[in-house]
């Protein structure tokens, strides 16, 4: 389609490294063949959130990104890209992948073990072969904005449904993340939604 329109797509593929399968989801980049498809991946959410260090292959795009680039920022922390290139070359990324992987495909495994202890029987869960979020699809009587407010209240950070919509729709849906390691503390709080949902 976009081939067809000669529209760019900017393809934002920063989980791509996430995934849980022994191979790759394939980019949309690997069948552009005219130089459309902007694509950008980052270590920001495999490996070190604080250096925000990433890539753009631009295709067609790439000479004016790079100016664009180098307007608004100059030049990215260099000791941090040198620092991740270092550990790239030493084979020490590939290791932590694997381990990142397992313990995030493990702790997904047990926030939905645990959502359907808690949550209503009516409520829907995806099951992502990658990343580190879960949308839960709860019923239409409850409202996660409220439901954001209440959980907040008690300590617990969610992402209601709405803010992903640019016609504030889903608003009976919740994403959770599942990144951090599972703890009796990630246990209460599922619990405690369980309990804030109960309410509507």
């Amino acid at each position: 389609m976009i081939k067809r329109h000669q529209v760019p797509l900017i393809e934002d593929d920063a989980y791509a490294e996430l995934h849980f399968s022994t191979s790759p989801p394939k980019p949309v980049k690997q069948f552009d063949d005219e130089g459309l498809v902007i694509h950008c991946g980052s270590f920001s959410k495999s490996l070190a959130p604080g250096y925000r260090v990433g890539w753009v292959a631009g295709g067609r795009f790439a000479e004016r990104i790079s100016r664009l680039k180098l307007m608004t920022t100059i030049s990215p922390s260099v000791p941090a890209q040198a620092a991740i290139a270092d550990y790239l070359q030493h084979g020490g990324y590939d290791r932590h992948l694997r381990q990142l992987r397992h313990a995030l495909e493990t702790q997904q495994g047990q926030m939905l073990a645990a959502a359907s202890r808690c949550f209503p029987d009516e409520t829907r869960a995806t099951r992502p072969a990658g990343g580190y979020f879960l949308w839960f699809e709860f019923p239409e009587r409850v409202d996660s904005l409220r439901l954001f407010r209440m959980a907040l209240e008690q300590g617990i950070s969610v992402a209601p449904g709405p803010i992903f919509s640019a016609t504030r729709g889903f608003r009976h849906c919740l994403r959770l993340s599942y990144g951090h390691p599972w703890t009796p503390r990630s246990e209460a709080a599922m619990e405690t939604l369980g309990e804030l949902v109960d309410a509507f």
